[in-house]
């Protein structure tokens, strides 16, 4: 319900409660159809590396229909636009079992298909991602937000663990496509179900009404700020090197170690328990180190990965030792940790330096920058890189050829990505940072 005043301390609780089922169905939705399982869909459809890793960047390329989002919020308010586009995004996601239609004799359409239907899906993801943030502004005050963001985020992969364990019995029944289809079709029906809850999230006149103006006043405004112009060439580094080596970490583990899909799953279970870890303690993080340190710290854990699948030995998923499983889990899990506390970082700043008139436009801002630079960066990095890991043996059986040609992959990465950290060290602090730092310094002396 759109309200013309700004929602009641019961209108907040509501609000955040509903985010929070949204949260919880979504995540055991989004085990089922997200990037991982697209990969898996790739590689068991036979496309090239490249076409695997492109499905990484389309979670960014896919912001450029954020103005769809706020063209939809103009005319229907926030919660009910946001809504609708998760019914679309889950629509596009059943598209993607739909490419085996095609069979091994049109390659090309096969791949066309898994690449129109992930972007599809991270299209409408974005137009209904960037009003979450403003929807959470509006239900929250600024001294919860921390604590709040966490708490969402924890209920989105409690319900992405539950959700796992329903697609590891799967593919431990069967590790035929149709399984993955079937887990795919689940999936979807989780995400429509999900929408019911975000549609009916209330919400203030402000969004909409700020949605209404002109564009081009709003982003006046929203680049005078000096601090969210730090923020955006922050994001797009930090995405940039997220949508570069997540991908590639479930690759190298398919196509260089041989790993089953059931493997790869489990090994990505490790990840979705950091990110619920991650956001049930992004609170106190948040509250103690501020969200420009949470910033800094993920994208150096993002390159501390690349790193980790350049020095990792080699072996084989099918008789791997104790010893090489565990350094697996551990790889897995700091990707996880990198990765929440990236999204959650992002979203904090995000929602805290700008008015709350200005929330819907400074988000579109922010992904379509995001979607624009990173995104197509990205997406040109990854397919020339793969290629050329391709040609060098990774397209070949798993084993020391095709993971020498993946850690000169990673070595690449790491050459074109440590330079950007100057960005993130840019980003400067909110006030209330500054003020925790002057209370500790005090305090110290």
């Amino acid at each position: 319900m759109i309200f013309d005043r700004p929602l009641s301390a019961d209108e907040r609780r509501v609000s955040v409660r509903r985010l929070a089922l949204y949260n919880l169905v979504n995540g055991g939705s989004y085990v089922c159809v997200g990037e991982t399982i697209m990969v898996l869909v790739a590689v068991r459809l036979g496309c090239p590396d490249a076409v695997s890793a492109a499905i990484g960047t389309m979670l960014y390329v896919g912001f450029a229909a954020l103005p769809l989002g706020r063209l939809a919020a103009a005319r229907w308010g926030a919660a009910r636009s946001a809504g609708g586009f998760w019914v679309l995004r889950n629509g596009f996601a059943m598209l993607l079992p739909a490419a085996a239609l095609w069979g091994t004799r049109h390659p090309v359409l096969t791949a066309a298909t898994v690449l129109f239907a992930s972007f599809g899906f991270y299209g409408c993801r974005a137009a209904g991602v960037v009003l979450h943030g403003p929807l959470v502004g509006d239900a929250t005050d600024p001294g919860e937000r921390g604590a709040v963001l966490g708490r969402l985020g924890a209920m989105f992969y409690a319900g992405m663990l539950a959700g796992l364990g329903g697609v590891l019995w799967t593919l431990h029944r069967s590790d035929s496509f149709g399984a993955l289809a079937a887990v795919i079709a689940i999936g979807s029906t989780l995400g429509v179900w999900s929408s019911w809850f975000l549609a009916r999230v209330h919400e203030t006149s402000e969004l909409r009404d700020g949605a209404r103006k002109p564009v081009l006043a709003d982003l006046h405004e929203i680049l005078s700020n000096r601090s969210f112009k730090r923020l955006v060439a922050a994001c797009c580094s930090l995405n940039l090197a997220a949508m570069l080596v997540q991908p590639a970490s479930v690759i190298v583990l398919k196509r260089g170690y041989g790993a089953t899909d059931l493997q790869a799953m489990v090994f990505a279970a490790s990840s979705s328990v950091a990110c619920a870890l991650g956001s049930w303690f992004n609170g106190p993080l948040a509250r103690r180190y501020g969200p420009r340190k949470e910033m800094i710290a993920a994208y150096l854990g993002t390159l501390g990965l690349a790193l980790f699948w350049v020095l990792l030995p080699d072996g084989s998923a099918a008789s791997h030792g104790v010893g090489l499983g565990a350094l697996w889990v551990a790889g897995f899990f700091t990707l996880g940790l990198t990765k929440i506390v990236m999204e959650n970082s992002i979203g904090h700043y995000s929602i805290s330096v700008v008015e709350p008139r200005l929330r819907v436009s400074a988000s579109a801002v922010l992904y379509t920058a995001m979607g624009a630079i990173s995104g197509l960066v990205g997406l040109s990095l990854a397919s020339v890189l793969m290629a050329v890991a391709s040609a060098g043996g990774a397209t070949d059986a798993p084993g020391p050829a095709a993971l020498a040609a993946y850690r000169t992959y990673f070595t690449a990465l790491l050459v074109v990505l440590a330079p950007l950290v100057v960005f993130v060290w840019r980003v400067i602090p909110l006030p209330e940072e500054v003020r925790r730092r002057l209370h500790h310094h005090h305090h110290a002396h």
